[in-house]
């Protein structure tokens, strides 16, 4: 079906200032005017407020009455639909069914997100190193990691030259002459000769494409290329390859997340538990299961 005159969508442009308030409250069948029904079937009505509530502002009027038409098409396609599924009842029973549980599933993981959202669990140190000291073999790098430099400075900097050899030999004396001297030019600049450093943070700030990580830093301690008018300078003072145990500075926020998951999980456990004992103990929630209460929730951890 189509809505022949442009004419008729661009006359309707008024109906947009009660769009608002139209979208958000239905408004009676007997209060609907006559001339505002654009589409009907059986006792349900499609109004032109209705529809331009859902056109954006701003298009080219050939572009909102192609889009005004697929709104009203679309609307009585299901209503039509939904006609020939009402007559079915059978297939009805079935879509109530699917319908109420997912309203469930999303009610209880509404509830449940909202949960984790208010509660915060604070992991202790200790917690975290007696799990890396019992867990540390299951704990392994999955690339490398690596301690260095790395600085991104223009092509033609007037101290590239003294930027590269301070990058190559990295010394203290030679780092703080780069920090002192050589990052007035520098676009980019970190230092991460105290901390591991995964090899993801560092690779992606590179325009060059790093094949294999753990070929490259095993063979390049001082890597240089240029793209663009830049100029990139890796140097690698150590570093640790894939398939080796995290270092306990890399392993310690993921062993965070872990435990901190683990809590979560355990006082949902304790809660929906209570839950039960609390809907049993009021006469809400009778349970004929006999011989499976290995299955039903308890407050056991």
């Amino acid at each position: 079906m189509k809505i022949p005159a442009l004419s008729y969508i661009l006359a309707s442009v008024a109906a947009v200032a009660i769009c608002s308030t139209a979208c958000r409250k239905q408004t009676p069948v007997q209060e609907i005017p006559a001339d505002d029904v654009v589409v009907a079937v059986g006792d349900s009505m499609l109004t032109r407020t209705e529809v331009l509530c859902r056109i954006p502002s701003g298009m080219a009027p050939v572009d909102s009455a192609e889009l005004f038409n697929s709104i009203v098409d679309g609307w009585v396609e299901r209503h039509l639909l939904a006609d020939i599924v009402r007559d079915d009842s059978d297939e009805m029973a079935r879509i109530d069914r699917m319908t109420e549980q997912y309203r469930r599933r999303l009610m209880v993981a509404s509830y449940r997100r909202s949960l984790r959202a208010s509660h915060r669990w604070s992991v202790p140190d200790d917690s975290i190193r007696a799990y890396f000291r019992d867990n540390s073999a299951s704990l392994i790098l999955e690339r490398p990691v690596l301690k260095g430099l790395y600085v991104k400075v223009p092509s033609d900097a007037a101290r590239l030259a003294d930027i590269r050899r301070w990058m190559m030999t990295a010394t203290p004396d030679a780092i703080d002459n780069l920090e002192r001297y050589g990052l007035a030019d520098a676009i980019e600049y970190s230092f991460f000769e105290d901390k591991w450093t995964d090899w993801n943070l560092i690779a992606r700030q590179i325009p060059y494409r790093f094949d294999n990580p753990d070929s490259f830093v095993a063979t390049r301690q001082n890597f240089e290329t240029a793209y663009g008018g830049m100029t990139y300078l890796l140097h690698i003072s150590s570093f640790l390859p894939s398939g080796e145990v995290m270092p306990y500075e890399v392993a310690a926020p993921i062993i965070a997340g872990r435990l901190e998951l683990e809590s979560g999980q355990s006082y949902e456990r304790q809660l929906i538990a209570g839950l039960y004992a609390k809907a049993r103990k009021e006469g809400r929630l009778r349970d004929y299961r006999e011989g499976y209460d290995a299955h039903r929730p308890s407050s056991r951890k």
